[in-house]
């Protein structure tokens, strides 16, 4: 009771601010995953937020959740406060045990952005791109936000002597796991030659220290907890027939009814040495099928670089032309380059075309906007025993970075094309289209559609958005694939400054590997519908 009491008093002086002015209302038009992770990072004073239901480990919680803002300047500051009651009422006290959980709380601190001579930001990255997009593109560190809030970190500088900057980042400040680090310079800037003294040259490098640490091990036993049956007991980690015990202290590893034959289970062996004296041996199991779990060892790192180019060709009122290159590495793996890139924006449509081309072992746009989520995968197969009637399962997890098996040499191009209709209707659509010899992940589809209808009464804007990204080929029959993505939202003003938001986003997993998702295990699918306020 004390901390909620402490933190009303944090929020009270916000909110009088607040009421200094109105919340300027965010542009629709770009529907992607940036709508659905809100950054207002335009208001001067604001307090907004939502209350309704959440889903935390099985268990439903009430959820009021408040986001002061205030911006002064260069510096903005946000909180993101989520109070969560159990259906007996009480707060959730695993949301502020510790020190941590409170910095959990900022939703960002800022100062500048990327064009001042000095700027930072630390907290959520709704999109975080390097470069062309090659390597970094439109990453987030809030993919499995609120379940998971990463408090990330941005720092960079830029001197007019040659337009030279540079930049440092990471996805979260705890555990600097995703990294990246840029430089730039426009080595001509002295000069008074045309479109030469505008060149910009780059260098963008990205790591991932460990793809296996989207998934905790809380005993530290080398078992990831999503398939730990134990997962705050390192001594056990496997329950075969789920009786909740463990296989190494079970006498009936299966679950036949039948204690195991000592000679096939050394608990029985060990703590009923003379079991077998004198018994039938049709009183005992003389076959165990055991699940199997395979143990992470040691982190999975993955490394990327790249080095890229900018050069404006026309900028007008009318029309702004620019062209580009660049050109990536994956450290043991592959080579990618786009060239030549053009990118320009004309009347109501902002388009990109690249020509591309890819080696053996390379996937543009690594750490992409689902790059959390995907990291690393659960895999569970079911396999046939000697004994028909049973069957073990084998768990374990796959990294991103094994993409990179299916990732064939190919050539191909990239369009993208965005368009703002009379701020009505919004498009967006991107296609990327590689040709090899053999089968390769070279085919990614983006689209999106919004509208805000003025002609229907109270509704604020609706939206869908969906995405098929590396692979083999876009799946029109089967949309749910562990290549794509979905995600919707309706806002229904209720007054001037409330709204009713719905939002429902779905990923996928093909744990069985199967090649089809079904089942509730292989959806990863989240609807929440809340009261939105505006002061």
């Amino acid at each position: 009771m004390k901390r909620l009491l402490l933190l009303t008093l944090l929020v009270c002086p916000l909110l009088i601010f607040a009421q200094m002015s109105m919340l300027i209302p965010t542009i629709p038009g770009d529907l992607s995953e940036d709508e659905f992770f809100e950054d207002t990072d335009s208001m001067e004073w604001g307090f907004s937020g939502n209350v309704g239901t959440i889903t935390r480990n099985g268990i439903t919680y009430s959820q009021l959740r408040l986001k002061p803002e205030i911006n002064i300047g260069k510096f903005g500051f946000g909180l993101d406060l989520d109070f969560l009651l159990a259906p007996n009422g009480s707060l959730r006290k695993e949301d502020w045990e510790h020190w941590q959980d409170y910095i959990d709380k900022i939703a960002f601190i800022r100062y500048a952005n990327r064009q001042d001579p000095i700027y930072f930001k630390a907290g959520c990255f709704s999109s975080y791109s390097l470069g062309n997009g090659l390597i970094f593109d439109n990453y987030t560190n809030m993919t499995r936000y609120p379940e998971v809030k990463n408090v990330g970190a941005q720092v960079g500088f830029n001197i007019p002597v040659l337009d030279i900057g540079g930049e440092l980042f990471t996805h979260n400040i705890y555990k600097n796991e995703i990294l990246a680090a840029s430089a730039h310079i426009k080595p001509f800037s002295m000069m008074s030659t045309p479109y030469l003294s505008d060149i910009e040259i780059g260098l963008n490098f990205g790591v991932d220290r460990n793809q296996f640490a989207k998934f905790l091990d809380s005993d530290g036993d080398k078992i990831p907890d999503v398939y730990d049956k134990f997962p705050h007991d390192k001594r056990y980690w496997l329950d075969s027939d789920n009786d909740g015990i463990p296989d190494n202290i079970d006498v009936d590893i299966n679950g036949t009814g039948l204690i195991d034959h000592p000679s096939i289970n050394p608990y029985v062996a060990e703590t009923y040495p003379e079991i077998t004296a004198g018994a039938d041996s049709t009183a005992f199991n003389w076959q165990i099928v055991q699940d199997q779990a395979a143990k992470i060892e040691k982190a999975k790192p993955l490394y990327i670089g790249s080095t890229y180019y900018r050069l404006p060709l026309v900028d007008t009122d009318q029309l702004i032309l620019q062209h580009y290159g660049e050109f990536a590495i994956i450290k043991n793996h592959g080579k990618g380059m786009i060239f030549p890139g053009f990118g320009a924006k004309f009347l109501i449509f902002d388009a990109k075309l690249e020509m591309r081309a890819f080696s053996d072992g390379f996937v543009p746009g690594f750490f992409d906007r689902l790059y959390d989520e995907q990291r690393s995968q659960l895999y569970t197969t079911i396999s046939r025993s000697d004994n028909p009637d049973i069957d073990y399962k084998n768990y374990g997890l796959t990294p991103k970075e094994n993409l990179f098996n299916d990732a064939h040499s190919s050539v191909g191009w990239y369009g993208f094309i965005r368009a703002n209709i009379a701020d009505f209707a919004y498009l967006k659509a991107g296609y990327q289209d590689m040709y090899s010899s053999k089968k390769t992940i070279g085919q990614s589809l983006w689209s999106s559609f919004t509208i805000t209808p003025s002609f229907i009464p109270n509704l604020e804007e609706a939206g869908i958005y969906y995405s098929q990204v590396h692979t083999k080929y876009i799946n029109f029959k089967h949309p749910r694939n562990e290549a794509a993505s979905l995600l919707g939202r309706i806002a229904y003003d209720i007054s001037d400054s409330v709204s009713l938001v719905l939002v429902y986003r779905e990923t996928y997993q093909d744990t069985n590997k199967d090649g089809r998702i079904k089942g509730k295990s292989e959806v990863i699918s989240t609807f929440n519908v809340g009261v939105q306020f505006k002061l």
